[in-house]
C-alpha cells in the first residue's frame, strides 16, 4: 500500500505556484496529494470513490502526455499516425491511473525528502526525492521537461524502476508483430475492464 502512496504523490499537479523551479513543482504536488489523502471528508469508506475521483481529476495535468507516450513507445512512436497518437495518449494515461490508483489509498505519515535538483538543460531536469518512515526508505526520481513556461513530468523512477522503461518493453512486445491499432485496441480493452 505504501507503493501506492508513492505513486500518488508523483501523480498530482501543482497548485498555482511558480513553474520556474522543478523542485517547487514536485513539492507542491506532494502537498496536494497529502492534503487529499489526509482530508477528513474522505475518511468514510463511502467517500473513497470521491477521493479517488479528485486524485484522477488532477493527474491528467501532471504528466506531459505526449512526451510520456513518445518515450514509452520509443522507436515505434514514428510509425503512429497523428490520429493514432492522439488516441493513444489519453488511453495510456488512463491505463496508468487505473493500474496505480484503483488500489486502496493509504497514507502512513511518510515524509518526502527533497535530496537534489539537477538541471540538465534549459528544458530537462531531475528531482531526486526519498520517501521515508520508520520502516521505509524509497528513492524516487522525477524526470521533467519544460515546454513553454511550465515543467511537466515525463517519467518517474521508483527504486530504480522507470515507468517508461517498464511500459516500453510491454509495448515493444506487442508492436513487434502488430500494428499501432492493435496496441490501441489492447489499451482500450484494458481501460474498459
Amino acid at each position: 500500500m505504501r507503493i501506492l502512496f508513492l505513486f500518488l504523490i508523483m501523480l498530482l499537479p501543482a497548485p498555482a505556484v511558480s513553474q520556474d523551479n522543478p523542485t517547487s513543482y514536485i513539492r507542491a504536488n506532494v502537498d496536494k496529494v497529502v492534503n487529499i489523502l489526509t482530508s477528513p471528508e474522505y475518511e468514510a469508506e463511502t467517500n473513497k470513490t470521491e477521493q479517488l475521483r479528485q486524485i484522477e481529476a488532477v493527474v491528467d495535468n501532471f504528466f506531459d502526455a505526449e512526451e510520456l507516450s513518445k518515450r514509452s513507445l520509443g522507436q515505434y512512436w514514428r510509425i503512429f499516425t497523428p490520429e493514432q497518437k492522439q488516441e493513444f495518449q489519453p488511453l495510456f494515461l488512463k491505463l496508468i491511473k487505473q493500474v496505480y490508483l484503483k488500489k486502496s489509498i493509504t497514507y502512513n505519515d511518510e515524509v518526502v525528502n527533497y535530496n537534489q535538483e539537477i538541471i540538465k538543460s534549459d528544458t530537462l531536469a531531475e528531482v531526486h526525492t526519498t520517501v521515508t518512515s520508520p520502516d521505509l526508505n524509497i528513492p524516487i526520481i522525477y524526470y521533467m521537461i519544460r515546454k513553454d513556461v511550465s515543467w511537466k513530468v515525463y517519467d518517474v523512477s521508483v527504486e530504480n524502476v522507470s515507468l517508461i522503461k517498464n511500459y516500453r518493453s510491454q509495448f515493444r512486445s506487442i508492436l513487434q508483430n502488430n500494428s499501432p491499432d492493435k496496441l490501441i485496441a489492447t489499451l482500450r480493452d484494458k481501460t474498459n475492464e
